[in-house]
């Protein structure tokens, strides 16, 4: 973000401004003026400042350490001198509000920065909880506290021509100037509190282990899950939303639930709207050179697509790679009312695809879409995606030679025997899995028999347990967005990318850990009978923790990195939002009258079928699946960062509470 900067010579003036309000007895403090210090006024406190001053390790040693100014407790001094690319100064600080007012952030000031110092260093404010910027309007309520970390970088990218000849010893000051928020306002915390007391029936905590920030699994503190059916009801850039749960970063995640009626009310009798219509996954012939778009536009006064940051290829084996996740429309134009995902490699000519048209969609929901073109790999359970393994249903040649394992070298596959067999044998059995369906046992793509005349055919240094890994654990495993997040990242650029700022990057869990590895058919001592393969959600739970970093989809994480902070709801949340019945595992939040995904891979089974968790139209969560490539609801989740105000409102569905 961009910060107010002042000149050195510059005075801030300070004023305090009190103004009794006849009959309430309430100081306002007036949004206009910076305000510091403590006062008391009726009752109530004003006392905002900087506490506990942190150096991050690896910082440079500064002349004058950051330090909090005696006679302004909302400002911090240092001295340091940053004299090549790469070398920077933080610290972090506690911003404490220890009176009973809440405040607004009105100003984040950096001064001392000469001009000739300004193309060479960047500087931040954010919190750090959740790397999210301090902004101006953001709240710190009474009797609180949030630490933040300020940070001032010698930039790595920068032009030898604009190396200073001599680098500059800074003397710099960092300051945050908060006012009083308005008295209609109320914030995140607010919220929380008012359910946390008023509705401890159905604003239940969590006490188990939650992954809300990447690569930190911990016991949960502040997470709660919201049934309250008229305390849940949310109206974010004019589109209705209803609370799932409060994040362990105070942050509020909620799922979509359609625009509001002409009266701005969020209720369930809304009838359908205009969105994306998908089909389910099929095979699309490419055969002459089109345009091909990383995500599209849509327009539905006319009903059509129009592909955005294109470029023109023709698929084949050797540029399939560089298309797959590609939108085209089969044309050289870029636009049309058919649009194809591309979504895996069929054929040298043909690609899996998922199709779409714009149509009416039930209300709850942006559109639909399959998970995924293909539901025949265990890749295909992914949110995103990378290496898929043919898997198909072929006997094996008579008399081809079977064995336990495989060795690869210079691109050829040998067959190996059992431990303690000396040869080969012809025998497909328990412990015989791989085959190179000859009867010289060597070639250059193996087939590892899963269950009865089924088989996943291996290329590249693989044996079956690295195809396992390169399909669900390597940390290249998200390298292709499915064909649902493809869908959700181009209605978000176009809906509620303007929005990012007020949203919180956390972690959605597409838990594709195993529940069976070491029982089912893909182990080849584990048998090979009709073993589904289990994901962590086959049996319904309310473990919230998210065990493999490159299964935490968020914008911060690498390994599974989102475009945006949006997502899917995991099937864990809304298994916890259920009333747990052992017949009916629904809540009001669920209902919509349709089926429509979540994010939980569930299983993939002996005749290659991945399937994704997915609620009932009834509302049921109650272990329902579906194939990946079929055609159900997108119901996007976001998560509202801590801090954010809402104006007014009360939750329920004719009179959500709305956010500024």
């Amino acid at each position: 973000m961009r910060f107010k900067r002042k000149d050195s010579q510059t005075v801030k003036i300070l004023l305090l401004l009190l103004i009794l309000v006849i009959g309430i007895g309430y100081a306002y403090l007036t949004s206009n003026l910076s305000i510091t210090g403590a006062t008391a006024v009726a009752g109530n406190t004003w006392d905002i400042h900087f506490e506990n001053v942190q150096i991050s390790p690896g910082s440079v040693e500064a002349s004058t350490p950051a330090t909090i100014n005696p006679s302004d407790n909302t400002k911090i001094d240092y001295a340091v001198l940053l004299n090549r690319p790469g070398k920077y100064y933080e610290f972090t600080v506690d911003m404490v509000n220890s009176g009973s007012l809440p405040g607004k952030v009105s100003l984040v000031d950096f001064s001392g920065i000469t001009p000739e110092m300004e193309d060479v260093v960047d500087y931040s404010v954010v919190y750090t909880n959740n790397n999210s910027p301090v902004a101006v309007n953001d709240i710190l309520n009474g009797g609180s506290s949030k630490n933040i970390k300020v940070k001032l970088l010698f930039k790595e990218d920068i032009e030898e021509e604009d190396l200073l000849d001599v680098a500059e010893d800074l003397s710099l000051s960092f300051e945050i100037v908060f006012v009083q928020s308005e008295e209609d306002e109320v914030t995140t915390d607010t919220i929380i509190q008012q359910l946390k007391t008023e509705n401890s029936s159905c604003f239940t905590k969590y006490t188990g282990q939650v992954t809300d920030q990447v690569g930190q699994t911990v016991t949960a503190q502040n997470v709660y899950f919201n049934k309250c059916a008229d305390k849940r009801n949310i109206k974010f850039n004019n589109m209705c939303w209803q609370m799932i749960r409060t994040t362990e970063t105070g942050g509020i995640k909620m799922i979509y639930n359609g625009e509001p009626d002409n009266d701005g009310k969020c209720g369930s009798s809304r009838g359908d709207h205009k969105g994306i219509v998908g089909a389910q996954g099929s095979s699309q012939t490419l055969n002459a050179s089109y345009l091909f778009g990383d995500s599209f536009t849509y327009d539905t006064s006319n009903n059509t697509f129009t592909l955005t940051d294109t470029t023109t290829a023709t698929w084949s084996d050797s540029t399939y790679e560089s298309l797959l996740g590609k939108f085209t429309c089969k044309n050289t134009t870029g636009t049309c009312t058919t649009l194809y995902n591309i979504n895996g490699y069929e054929s040298n000519t043909s690609a899996y695809t998922s199709s779409y048209t714009i149509g009416d969609t039930n209300y709850a929901q942006i559109g639909n879409s399959a998970f995924n073109a293909n539901s025949s790999s265990p890749a295909m359970v992914g949110y995103m995606f990378n290496k898929v393994y043919k898997y198909t249903y072929s006997a094996p040649t008579s008399g081809s030679l079977m064995g336990n394992d495989v060795s690869y070298s210079g691109g050829t596959y040998t067959l190996l025997p059992a431990e303690g067999e000396s040869e080969l044998t012809t025998a497909k059995d328990n412990i015989h899995h791989y085959t190179c369906n000859n009867t010289t046992g060597t070639c250059n793509k193996v087939r590892y028999y899963y269950y009865n005349n089924y088989y996943i055919e291996l290329d590249g240094e693989a044996n079956i347990e690295e195809a396992i890994n390169n399909m669900l654990y390597d940390n290249n495993v998200n390298r292709y967005n499915s064909s649902i997040k493809g869908i959700i990242d181009s209605w978000y650029r176009q809906n509620l990318s303007s929005k990012t700022n007020m949203l919180e990057d956390i972690v959605y869990c597409n838990a594709r850990n195993m529940s069976n590895q070491s029982t089912n058919g893909w182990n080849p001592n584990g048998g090979s009978t009709w073993t589904y393969m289990y994901f962590k959600n086959y049996n319904l739970n309310n473990d919230l923790a998210c065990i493999n970093e490159t299964d935490q989809f968020a914008v911060s994480n690498n390994k599974a990195k989102l475009t945006y902070p949006v997502s899917l709801a995991t099937h864990e949340e809304l298994y916890t939002l259920t009333n747990n019945n052992s017949s009916s595992y629904y809540s009001v939040l669920t209902k919509t009258g349709v089926w429509w995904w979540g994010l939980s891979p569930r299983f993939f089974n002996g005749g290659y079928d991945a399937n994704v968790l997915l609620v009932y139209a009834d509302g049921i969560v109650n272990k329902g699946s579906n194939g990946v490539n079929g055609a159900g609801g997108v119901r996007l989740v976001v998560s509202l960062k801590n801090g954010i105000t809402f104006s007014r409102g009360t939750g329920s569905e004719t009179n959500p509470w709305i956010v500024e």
